[in-house]
């Protein structure tokens, strides 16, 4: 009797190998990622690093990689000013690399920025944006350079004017600071204005204290940082949807990672950049109603108005030829800009957009 129930235990043991080896625990490759940002999880391009990226990694590994996330935002570790050179170095593992700053670094990534204009839909230009660095090897080779790996593209909502004072026309333009970031720089030239650097973590203080009269700028970004209260005058003149940069990856964690994972990885950026550019266009239908609400009891309330239909198009008409002035820098430095100026107007029409000015046939 003790024979039989001895072989009734010994049979069920053998099944339990079986059992466990079916079981995700067990199965599991242990790894650790560090994300993070320069600026804080309230706009929507940091936050949705630690919700759709992260989410998007935890579901495509589940069952192979128990992955441990550490995650620091909103300056706990680095500035605006220093997005790139941060995950290159390997303080993040993977973060989010703001792209106007680093013209001189990511020279082909500033494509955008000498064609205002083009779409005021956020989609299209990240959709836009991902295509030509699926497309093109220089455009992920110059990330590369920079020893980070590009994962997906991330940008912001429609530009437009916040300002001390009203903004009627050109000529209101006249004289007044902006801030402008970067190659952004390029937007308001032949206006009359002067482009002032700077971005959403210094505007306030920048109004506050005189450096700025107003900006060039996002709604889903002045609100949250409540930049309206010190320029109430918002003005739609309507330059675009912009190019915010990407998330990247420091390039020597990407490579000693399986290949299987920085599969993973990728899609999940492009997940990601697909899910911004859809919860940014929501933010952006209310962010304007949320700021009048807002700023009613204010002195000045924050007011909205449209920059004349005529008045814009004295400033598409006005501005310099940005792309020919791109593409010439550009290719002086060896780089095929030609090339990529004529994809990137290319898939802007392909994806939908109507561009205002035709940049690609301005180049020569």
């Amino acid at each position: 009797m003790e024979n039989v129930n001895r072989r009734k235990v010994l049979k069920g043991m053998a099944a339990i190998p079986l059992t466990i080896a079916g079981l995700p625990s067990f199965a599991q490759t242990n790894l650790s990622l560090h994300l993070g940002s320069g600026q804080p999880t309230s706009f929507a391009w940091v936050g949705l690093i630690s919700t759709v990226f992260k989410e998007e990694i935890i579901r495509r590994s589940a069952g192979k990689y128990n992955i441990r996330f550490q995650e620091s935002y909103g300056g706990q570790l680095y500035k605006n000013n220093a997005t790139l050179s941060s995950v290159a170095e390997g303080i993040v593992d993977i973060g989010w690399v703001f792209s106007p700053l680093e013209g001189a670094r990511l020279p082909l990534n500033t494509v955008y920025g000498s064609t205002p204009f083009c779409t005021e839909s956020l989609p299209i230009m990240l959709n836009v944006m991902n295509q030509l660095h699926a497309q093109h090897p220089a455009m992920r080779a110059e990330w590369e350079k920079n020893n980070v790996v590009f994962l997906g593209a991330n940008g912001l909502d429609n530009y437009n004017l916040y300002t001390k004072t009203p903004i009627n026309s050109l000529a209101d333009l006249r004289g007044k600071r902006l801030g402008a970031p970067g190659v952004l720089g390029n937007w308001i030239r032949n206006t009359g204005a002067t482009a002032v650097d700077g971005n959403l973590s210094t505007y306030y203080t920048d109004a506050q204290t005189g450096v700025i009269d107003g900006c060039v700028s996002i709604a889903t970004g002045i609100l949250p940082a409540k930049i309206y209260e010190v320029l109430p005058y918002i003005t739609m003149v309507n330059l675009g949807a912009g190019y915010l940069g990407a998330l990247a990856i420091n390039k020597d964690r990407y490579q000693r990672l399986p290949a299987d994972l920085q599969q993973i990885l990728y899609d999940s950026g492009q997940e990601y950049s697909r899910q911004l550019g859809l919860e940014v266009m929501r933010r952006y239908g209310t962010a304007f109603g949320d700021m009048v609400k807002a700023g009613a009891q204010q002195n000045p309330k924050v007011q909205i108005s449209n920059f004349p239909d005529a008045e814009r198009q004295k400033w598409i008409q006005g501005l310099p030829n940005l792309s020919a002035e791109w593409v010439k820098t550009n290719e002086a430095r060896g780089l095929p800009a030609r090339q990529i100026m004529t994809s990137y107007m290319d898939l802007m029409r392909k994806n939908g957009a109507k561009p205002a000015r035709a940049w690609d046939k301005e180049i020569g």
